[in-house]
C-alpha cells in the first residue's frame, strides 16, 4: 500500500496467516496506547516474573534474575528490534492479555489482527512430544484462525499507526524508530534493497516441523529513495517446506518488486 496515494495490490490480501512474532507490534502499539492513557509510564522499572522468563530469544533472559527490574522503554525495545521472548510474555502480562488487546483492537476498528493467546502458548499449540506428533500439532496451528493476520489488515495497521491514527505523536515516534532499530530478518524485506534504505519493520518465525514451516513473515513500512513516499507492506509466508534461506529470499524478492515498480 503506497501510503501517499493509497495504490494498493495484494496477493491472497483476505487470507489469514499466523502471526508469530510479528504479535509483538500490535502489543507494543497496545502498551503505548496505556501509556497515552496515563495507564503506564514509559519510564517506569517493570519487573519480570518468573513466569515470564524465556530462554528462547531473549536478552531480558540472560540477566534475569541479577536484573528483575527493567524500563518499560527498553522492555519495548527489546521487545519489537530483538524479538525478545521474555519481553513480550512480561508486556502481554502487564497489558491485561488477550481480552485486554483483543478489545484495542476491535476500538481502533483493526479487525485483520488477532492476539488469542500469549506468544508462548502457541509455541506450545504447535508442538508436540513426537515427531508425528509434533507434524500434526504444526498442521492444526497452520489452520488455526486464533493468533491470526490478514495482510490487507496489517497494512491497514501500518497506515493508520505512521499516520498518527492510532497513538500520540511521541509514542508514534517511538514506536516507528524503534521498528526502524529491528536487527532480526536482514534477509527478509531489507535483503534486496539498496543500502540505506530505511525499513521500519517487524519479523516474526515459527518453528518447523518434519520439514514444515508454519509461518515466515515480515511487516513494516519502506521509506522509499528521492521523496517517492512510503510503502506499506506485509508478507506472511505458511506451511511452506522450504528452507529459510529461501523463504527469506521470497520475502526478499516482493519488497525488492514493490520497491522496483514504484522507482521505475
Amino acid at each position: 500500500l503506497h501510503l501517499g496515494s493509497g495504490q494498493h495490490v495484494s496477493l491472497h490480501g483476505d487470507e489469514r496467516f499466523p502471526l508469530a512474532s510479528v504479535c509483538k507490534l500490535p502489543i507494543a502499539m497496545h502498551i503505548l496506547a496505556m501509556v497515552d492513557e496515563g495507564k503506564l509510564s514509559r519510564n517506569a522499572a517493570i519487573e519480570v516474573e518468573r513466569q515470564d522468563v524465556t530462554t528462547h530469544v531473549s536478552e531480558v533472559a540472560e540477566r534475569w534474575p541479577k536484573q528483575r527490574r527493567f524500563p518499560l522503554d527498553q522492555l519495548l525495545l527489546l521487545m519489537v528490534a530483538k524479538s525478545d521472548n521474555t519481553a513480550v510474555e512480561t508486556l502481554y502480562r502487564i497489558g491485561g492479555g488477550a481480552a485486554a488487546i483483543t478489545a484495542r483492537l476491535r476500538g481502533w476498528r483493526l479487525d485483520g489482527i488477532r492476539i488469542d493467546r500469549s506468544e508462548r502458548e502457541c509455541g506450545r499449540d504447535a508442538s508436540g512430544p513426537t515427531p508425528e506428533g509434533r507434524l500434526a500439532a504444526m498442521r492444526r496451528f497452520i489452520a488455526d484462525p486464533r493468533d491470526t493476520a490478514t495482510p490487507d489488515g496489517t497494512v491497514q495497521l501500518l497506515r493508520r499507526l505512521f499516520r498518527g491514527e492510532l497513538l500520540s505523536a511521541s509514542s508514534t515516534a517511538r514506536l516507528v524508530e524503534i521498528l526502524e532499530a529491528t536487527t532480526t530478518g536482514a534477509g527478509r524485506i531489507k535483503g534486496l534493497l539498496p543500502a540505506g534504505v530505511v525499513v521500519a519493520h517487524k519479523t516474526g518465525t515459527t518453528g518447523t516441523a518434519n520439514g514444515l514451516n508454519g509461518s515466515t513473515n515480515d511487516v513494516g513500512v519502506i521509506t522509499l529513495p528521492n521523496g517517492a513516499g512510503q510503502l506499506a507492506l506485509a508478507v506472511y509466508v505458511k506451511g511452506s517446506t522450504l528452507d529459510l534461506a529461501a523463504r527469506e529470499m521470497a520475502i526478499a524478492r516482493v519488497a525488492k518488486a514493490a520497491v522496483d515498480s514504484w522507482m521505475g
